[in-house]
């Protein structure tokens, strides 16, 4: 006799609740086609994943999921407001799904060292729930972004992509390892660029790949048979300075103009990296000052920046690769600002929550400050 049908799924209940209804189904498998695609080498087949998931695991999905829809009170009020919890609900599916595949070592040595890392689809949900209030539209803001051009950084799907996808359009001004090599010039020109009276959002970060053993700074990129450096020219510059050598104030031909300065501006910033539990991780997060800083002292000032613009949104963080799994982000800047005297706002709790603690991760107090404590306008 054939198998009786399976009964249908009950509703999405507004207020919470279980895992329930087509949405959440449909959230689930449309993640495990999407994980299928794209961990093409992975040794754990998606299907065997989904179907011996553990109970516990599911069990705690659902309560996660209810927990993320009360977050939202107007969700038990209108079907948009549902519709808007969703992503964010689906998110937490996403992880648990994740969970049980990723590589365990390099899952490990991420949460150490980078404490707090989101998917690229949770820090699109999470930033566009920020900006769409303040008035940030694809239509009236231009995105950029800051990043090294390392093919990684250009996934289908991740971050860079992502956003893309969300805003429309993507000015590039970063070069080696993040940092915004267009200089003043290039930034004029993103900024003149902008609709009129129109919106900016910048993302910078540098990037660090963890391999599957967990080491920091290394990645095997997709269809090749050795581990490489990620990123290349963070390892390039640190090994270089280790080795003895002074980056000197010359910056050396235009071939070489990039990995130079990245070299003299590092130089100054690694005196405490024997304190740091791992010299990539301090490295990385060294690189992530160098790209905050370039803007904050020398390019945000730029006389004619608010010719055409009336809001600018900096998001800065660490881009971590990652061979299983998916990319990952960690948010240590998300800021706004206008024209005027101190119109900073500080938006990183409303979209992220609390800081994350660095001092283990990088060995001290003060160099976690450094890291974190920053204004977009120069103030302390």
């Amino acid at each position: 006799a054939p198998a009786p049908a399976p009964a249908p799924a009950p509703a999405l209940s507004a207020r919470g609740g279980a895992l329930t209804g087509d949405i959440d189904r449909l959230q689930i498998e449309n993640e495990l086609m999407r994980r299928r695609l794209s961990e093409r080498d992975s040794n754990v087949d998606m299907r065997t994943a989904r179907l011996t998931m553990p109970l516990t695991v599911i069990a705690g999905t659902a309560a996660a999921v209810a927990g993320s829809l009360a977050a939202f009170p107007q969700a038990a009020t209108t079907g948009s407001a549902v519709l808007q919890a969703v992503p964010e609900a689906g998110d937490v599916i996403s992880e648990a799904i994740r969970s049980v595949f990723v590589d365990k070592k390099a899952e490990a040595a991420m949460k150490a060292f980078f404490p707090g890392t989101l998917s690229s689809a949770a820090v699109d949900h999470k930033v566009r729930r920020v900006l769409y209030p303040r008035g940030f539209t694809p239509q009236n803001t231009l995105f950029a972004t800051s990043t090294c051009p390392d093919e990684v950084n250009s996934r289908t799907g991740e971050l860079v992509d992502t956003l893309k996808e969300r805003w429309g359009e993507n000015f590039l001004l970063g070069g080696l390892g993040g940092v915004p090599f267009t200089g003043k010039a290039g930034f004029s020109a993103y900024a003149h660029h902008v609709p009129a009276t129109g919106k900016l959002f910048v993302l910078f970060a540098p990037h660090v790949g963890i391999e599957r053993n967990g080491k920091v700074g290394a990645l095997r990129r997709l269809d090749q048979n050795g581990v490489s450096t990620s990123c290349g020219a963070a390892v390039g510059a640190y090994n270089f300075l280790k080795s003895g050598k002074e980056a000197g104030d010359n910056l050396g031909a235009a071939g070489d103009t990039q990995i130079n300065f990245i070299k003299k501006k590092l130089s100054s910033k690694l005196a405490n990296v024997d304190q740091a539990p791992n010299e990539m991780a301090f490295v990385t997060y060294q690189m992530y000052s160098v790209i905050r800083d370039f803007f904050v002292n020398d390019i945000l000032p730029t006389a004619d920046f608010w010719d055409d613009a009336s809001e600018i949104v900096m998001l800065g963080g660490i881009m971590v690769n990652r061979a299983q799994g998916g990319d990952r982000f960690m948010p240590l800047l998300f800021q706004s600002r206008t024209e005027g005297k101190g119109s900073v706002v500080d938006l990183y709790e409303e979209a992220f929550g609390p800081l994350p603690d660095l001092e283990a991760a990088l060995g001290s107090r003060s160099e976690a400050d450094a890291v974190l404590r920053c204004r977009i306008d120069k103030s302390a």
